[in-house]
């Protein structure tokens, strides 16, 4: 946390850059540090985590004894609490989940559906949109969705024709920087809430069917998706 602290401090004090004009970008276990320097300081521009987890301690017990579990989740808690969820739904501005679909670090199962970048993705989406993804049949299409690795398979499962139109006026009128959004949902239909969630899902998430520890094209460092990008365009 220091060191990510002394990075913030030089560019914006040295380097005279405010906030709004700094993204951060974690890769593998820099995803703490990008979640931290987020939820610190929340009004910087965005955050991008790549390969990355929501909390260490379902990847750590695994690698450790049996007998050893209780005193692995007390170290982690006390001493290596890296929880990027808990950091990352504190912070309110737009968000980029990269995930490599071939990543056999931070998976539980060596498939996409094991893959702890879901539950990061997961979480910071049932915080954001709580009405839309705290609905039970539509966390059953997120979970399907976990195992997809494109999204044209994920699209085809969306009941009825994807109402694009649709997705892109309810969210734009949202605003673009605050830690939730629970009125989006209210009073709609669970398939107007399943393409919602689709649409959300699509915007929040890169798929890279790699390694953990490939490359990242330059390509895939996109700026991250906010509501009034889905406004129509004059």
């Amino acid at each position: 946390m220091n060191s990510i602290e002394a990075v913030y401090e030089y560019a914006t004090t040295e380097l005279g850059f405010t906030d709004e004009n700094i993204i951060v970008y974690g890769w593998s276990i820099g995803g703490f540090p990008t979640t931290y320097i987020a939820h610190a300081h929340p009004n910087i521009s965005s955050a991008i985590v790549d390969a990355s987890f929501d909390d260490i301690i379902p990847l750590a017990l695994p690698r450790m004894p049996q007998w050893l579990a209780g005193m692995t989740v007390r170290c982690c808690r006390h001493y290596f609490n890296l929880h990027n969820s808990l950091l990352l739904s504190k912070y309110p501005g737009p968000v980029r989940i990269i995930r490599r679909s071939r990543d056999e670090i931070i998976s539980t199962n060596e498939r996409p559906d094991g893959n702890r970048g879901n539950e990061l993705l997961g979480a910071i989406l049932l915080q954001r949109y709580p009405t839309i993804f705290g609905d039970e049949e539509v966390q059953k299409y997120v979970r399907s969705w976990y195992a997809e690795t494109g999204t044209i398979t994920r699209r085809l499962s969306v009941p009825g024709e994807l109402d694009r139109k649709f997705c892109a006026t309810t969210v734009a009128s949202l605003p673009d920087r605050q830690e939730s959004y629970p009125e989006l949902g209210s009073g709609m239909s669970t398939q107007e809430k399943i393409q919602l969630a689709y649409y959300l899902f699509d915007k929040y998430l890169t798929d890279f069917d790699v390694g953990h520890n490939s490359p990242l094209p330059a390509k895939h460092f996109e700026v991250p998706w906010k509501h009034s990008d889905s406004a129509p365009r004059n």
